[in-house]
């Protein structure tokens, strides 16, 4: 990403993992029977702190951003990585070493030599790529990572169902009840959790409806056929709109 501009809204910090830390992570989660997994899943940050080193974003294999309004809430990405194994076609050797040897190109930039990969992270859907020469973060080009559309897909409903009971909300009633149920307070400990269960499921099934209607957005949004002018008065003709570049 741009750091001159993203900073404006976001800070960003570079971390690498550590075997050692992570191990001792692993340790603790078992002595805690859990308990210190379930909080790092609620705190990433902390999640990072614990099992990673600051470093360079260069460096990086994990990377903190922090919104910097006052409320200062924490995201947790991990760097990936793309093989262009496109660029080993030989029927375009001639164009790929064009691009590769130009050194204002994109192309330039981005792929590690001899490799052929390319760096990056994704937030809210858009992919940033690592800029060998600026050391920052660019936002991605349809070159590399495909045609200009949005991709939605549909979160099963188990993951659905194993993020809501996750929330800090659900895990202290749950906490509640063991804790009546073991005083014998039978009565009201079957009543909160059926009242637990029945906000579990409304909740699960507004998140799945909202997923499908977005889908179903996206989806006629992308194959929407629109028709492409010529600049030389050649004939016009018809594509679909999210192969458009």
């Amino acid at each position: 990403m741009d750091h001159s501009a993203f900073r404006s809204v976001q800070d960003i910090f570079g971390y690498k993992s550590s075997r050692c830390r992570s191990v001792l992570f692993v340790i603790g989660s078992v002595l805690t029977c859990g308990f210190l997994l379930l909080l790092f899943y609620w705190k990433p940050e902390w999640d990072v702190w614990a099992k990673c080193i600051q470093c360079t974003l260069q460096e990086a294999d994990i990377i903190l951003l922090r919104t910097t309004d006052e409320f200062k809430i924490w995201t947790k990405k991990k760097v990936m990585w793309i093989h262009l194994s496109l660029l080993r076609n030989p029927a375009r050797a001639d164009q790929q070493h064009s691009l590769l040897s130009d050194e204002t190109s994109l192309l330039h930039r981005i792929i590690m030599k001899p490799d052929l990969k390319v760096r990056y992270i994704e937030i809210q859907k858009i992919r940033y790529i690592w800029d060998l020469q600026e050391k920052q973060f660019v936002r991605a080009e349809r070159l590399i990572f495909g045609p200009n559309t949005i991709e939605i897909q549909i979160v099963p409903i188990w993951k659905l169902l194993c993020k809501e009971v996750l929330n800090p909300f659900y895990t202290f009633q749950i906490f509640s009840v063991c804790l009546w149920l073991s005083e014998d307070y039978i009565e009201y400990s079957v009543v909160l959790i059926i009242m637990s269960l029945i906000s579990i499921a409304f909740s699960v099934y507004d998140v799945r409806q909202q997923s499908m209607k977005l889908y179903r957005l996206v989806e006629s949004h992308n194959n929407m056929m629109v028709t492409v002018c010529r600049k030389d008065g050649g004939e016009p003709f018809s594509v679909i709109k999210g192969i458009l570049f």
